[in-house]
This record gives structure tokens, sequence and C-alpha cells, in this order.
């Protein structure tokens, strides 16, 4: 619900403006009388869960070296983007401490409906309250109406950041400044981006400071961006303050943008970890899928267990992965661990409402083990054993829910649903149960000349980027209108409706997996062509 100004106030206000006539109007308010928001909340998918040589990847990485300059004028922001289609262009200052957005923003042509931030108290960290050289703003607690401004305007604020500076406490050097966002505070931006439309931000930094976003970098030194077509509110990390921030090609097309806190050991191993990662994906997809992705690598205290203990993933503007290191680990042990193909995984499908989740964690679940196979850091023995123990897991997580079907298992989740054991394990290994079976499904009918990967590719190729949240259904039918087979959408509305857990020892069976005593055994002949080819071995 949003605010309107109604009755004897718009009267007022409009007597106002006519009064002042073209000059700016700038309201000074001390407690917000339009402080009245709706809150949206973002869902992020997440997981809580060999060293290889580094000559090639010093060929395609760069260190991105900090601005010795740190005012650059607003025309120069605007050669440094691309050619426009209609562009609104910010230009962002940041005080030497860290503490203060001073925010320019002119518009091409007509101005957006509405600029947005998540956060529903942001106007009150305000230090100067947003003016405008044409026209008007509606202010509507955390939107801001500009559709009034007059053609080509330009406005400006400034807004206290100083409430996501990160301490020496947690984690951090005592020297290090850093400023960290996971949620949009002050930074108002479109609501929507139109497709005649690009959003290019610039930002002034102090010397030694950098700025890392999830969105496409436009300039060699990372201080200019294109902000991408997905929504905002779907949640995006903006870091600025003393890193590393590395810039590494990838063979299969595409580009890390990674961000590496100072204090880290064995920064350029991490970075060689990464890229493997992000190769790995794009080995099996046939291209890296999205043109650019933000990394950040980041040391926690309160995590001490294994060599990547947490990691999630966020999509607005762009797409951005966060991890959680110890980098006092041996380097071996992060290309033995699952998270970080879990989480690049990800960026395979789109954005699913909530209900459907069991898809999006699904396919990274099914894919997490078979892509480190695929890389030779796990063996083929190794990964259809942890693959069949998560399986076995969700198995366990249905008989716990066994009076719910999965799509209800999710709602009661969302609820805040966690009386009962098994249900995160049950949406996760479904899902991965799910991509099992049409991937064995799909070989079988094509005499293995598809695979679950070949169906990927082309919705990449057609679907990728989307800036709506996609239904599961919807989903599983473009799927199958790609596979020219009913495969997804049947096993969707099995799996979904479905009180127990899926069948997936049928699958097993067909690809030469036995099991005894919870221990798989890999059948030779010719089941085992069927199976070593989603691993893109041979017999």
């Amino acid at each position: 619900m949003r605010y309107r100004l109604t009755g004897f106030f718009r009267f007022v206000l409009t007597v106002v403006l006519w009064i002042a006539s073209s000059s700016m109007l700038s309201w000074k308010v001390a407690a917000n009388p339009l402080a009245h928001f709706d809150v949206r909340y973002t869902q992020t998918e997440s997981s809580t869960q060999t060293e290889s040589s580094t000559q090639q990847l010093q060929s395609s990485t760069r260190y991105i070296q900090p601005s010795t300059q740190q005012t650059t004028s607003f025309t120069q922001a605007q050669s440094d983007a691309k050619t426009p289609i209609r562009s609104h262009h910010y230009q962002v200052n940041i005080n030497p401490q860290l503490t203060k957005a001073e925010v320019k923003v002119c518009f091409e042509g007509k101005a957006p409906k509405y600029l947005a931030v998540d956060y529903r108290k942001a106007t009150k960290k305000l230090i100067k309250f947003p003016s405008a050289d044409k026209g008007h703003i509606e202010f509507q607690g955390r939107y801001w109406k500009t559709e009034r401004l007059g053609k080509n305007a330009c406005i400006d604020y400034v807004s206290d950041i100083s409430g996501h500076l990160r301490k020496a406490n947690k984690g951090l050097p005592k020297a290090t400044k850093l400023s960290f966002q996971s949620d949009n505070t002050w930074l108002w931006l479109p609501e929507t981006i139109r497709e005649d439309e690009r959003t290019v931000v610039h930002f002034n930094l102090p010397p030694k400071i950098k700025v890392s976003t999830p969105w496409q970098s436009l300039n060699d030194d990372g201080t200019s961006f294109e902000v991408g077509g997905t929504p905002h509110d779907w949640g995006f990390t903006l870091m600025i303050g003393e890193f590393d921030l590395v810039q590494t090609r990838l063979n299969q097309g595409g580009q890390l943008n990674i961000a590496i806190l100072k204090h880290l050991k064995k920064k350029q191993a991490l970075v060689s970890w990464v890229k493997n990662t992000a190769e790995t994906l794009g080995g099996y997809l046939g291209r890296y899928p999205v043109e650019q992705t933000q990394i950040i690598l980041i040391e926690n205290e309160r995590y001490k267990k294994g060599p990547v203990p947490w990691g999630d993933v966020n999509r607005g503007g762009g797409f951005g992965i966060r991890f959680v290191v110890d980098s006092n680990k041996p380097i071996a042990a992060f290309y033995e661990d699952w998270t970080a193909t879990h989480e690049f995984s990800h960026i395979l499908i789109p954005k699913v409402n909530y209900r459907d989740i069991w898809m999006s964690e699904g396919l990274a679940s099914y894919l997490q083990y078979l892509l480190m196979a695929r890389a030779g850091h796990l063996t083929e023995q190794q990964a259809w054993q942890r693959l069949y123990e998560g399986l076995e897991r969700g198995v366990k997580g249905a008989k716990s829910n066994w009076d719910e079907s999965l799509s209800e298992t999710v709602e009661n989740r969302e609820r805040g649903g966690w009386g009962r054991s098994g249900r995160i394990m049950r949406i996760y290994w479904s899902g991965a149960a799910y991509f099992l079976i049409a991937d064995w499904q799909l070989r079988m009918r094509s005499d293995n000349q598809q695979g679950l990967s070949d169906v990927l590719l082309k919705f990449n190729q057609c679907c990728a980027g989307s800036s709506q949240e996609w239904d599961g259904i919807d989903f599983a039918d473009k799927l199958d209108e790609l596979s020219q087979t009913r495969i997804f959408s049947r096993l969707y509305r099995e799996v979904a409706n479905g009180k127990k857990f899926p069948d997936y020892l049928r699958a097993f069976d067909s690809l030469g997996i036995q099991v005894e005593n919870q221990k798989i055994r890999l059948e030779s002949g010719e089941k085992a062509k069927l199976r070593l080819s989603i691993l893109n071995q041979h017999p």
C-alpha cells in the first residue's frame, strides 16, 4: 500500500508549488508525516554448508587498482557508459569515513514513475532531503513518485550510511574500513527499468577505497556500472571499502568480479578456486550463463565449520554470490566442499516463487556433487554416493512429514513451521530427485541425445535474465516446450502434490547404480554409458 496525498493537504501543496513556479521545492521534514510503508520480503537462496595451477588464471585476471582521484565529472561518468537508449545517470560521492553518500541523479527524458529503496525507514537517514530542478517529487515512504518531474530533470540528496560500517570485532582488522550493505537503505533506484531505459551509477571514491556491486561493470577501474533489469528488491549486496577487487574472464564467456577482504589468506588460490567452479558450470551448460557475476569472499569468526560454512545468492539488479570462508583451511579442502558448486548452480534457472523453491534448491543439490566429479575433484563413485546419501536424507524428511504434500511442506516452512524435523531436507532433496529423474527420462527417450544440460542451455538462450518471478509449473511447461516432451510438467505435478518422496531408485537402476547396505555399486556395460554421459565421461 502506498500513501497518497489527498484532500486539503494536496490543495495546500498545489498552491505552494504554483507560488514557487519553476523554483525548487525542498522539504525539510523532521518527523516525516508521509512515512506509511509497504514491506517486501526478499528471499535469498542459501546453503549452510586440489589446489589448481594459477598460471592460466593470471593471464585473464586483473586486480583493480583504486582511483587516485576522488572526484570525477558527471560528463566523464556519462562518457564511460555504452551508447544509451535512454540513460538515467547517478553520481555517488562517498566521504573518506564511509559515513555519507551524496547522490545526484539526472534523468534523460521522462523520469521513471517511482524510485525506491528496500528499507521502510530510509527517509530517517537523509541528511539532505531530495530537491529537484524541474517539477516535484511526491514522497510516499520508501517510494519517491518522480513521474511529475520535468523532462531531463535532476535531483540530489545526501544520506547517512554510517549504519553499514563493519566494526573490527566482526572479523575485521582494526584499521580496515568497510561498508557492507545487504539491503538497499539509501540508494533510491528506479522501481522498474523499462526496455528503453538504462540506469548507470558512477561512484566517486576516496583513495584506496573500492566498490563491489552485482551490476555490469562499465570501466576498467570498477567505478561505473549499469544496473540490471531484475528488481532490486530481490536483494543485492553493495560493499564499499578497503578490499581487493579482481576481474577475471572465463573460457566459456562471462566475467567474475571478485571482492576479497584484505586480511584473508591464500587470496590467489581462492580466486583460482572460484574461477574453477565457474568454469565447471560453463562446461556443463556449454557457456557461462550470465555476462558478469559479483563474488564476495568474507571471513566471519562465528562460522568455524568447514572451509565454506555458508554461501548465498542474490539476483537484484544482477547476480551476486557471497561466500563465508575460513582461509586458514588448506586450499584442497575448498575443492572438496560442495557449497560453491551448489551456489553457482542457482544461476542456471530463473527466480521461482517461494512455494516452488524446491526446484531452485533441488537443481543446485542435484548438480553440486556431479559438477565436482566433472571437474575431477570427486571420483564417479564418490559423487553418486554423496548424491545417494542426500536423497536418503530427503526420504527421511518426507517420512517425518508424511501427512504433507511437498507444496504444503514448503508453505509450512515459509510460515515458520519448524516444529517438525526434516522439512528442509525434504525440500532440497525432493527437488534433486525431480531433476535426476527428468535427466534420466530425457536421455532414455532420446537415445542419450538430449539431457538436462541441453534443455537448460536452450532456456538460457531464450529466457535468461528474466525480470519476472516464475511459477514452478510455468517453468516446467517452458522446459517441456524446449525439450519437446511432457516430462517436466508431469513430474512437477507428481512431486509437488505427492506426499511420498519421488521414486529415484528406478532411475538409479537404469543408470547402473545399485545400493547394498547403504553403499552404492556402479555397474559397467550399457547402463554405464547413460550414467557416464551425465558426468561427461566415457566408459
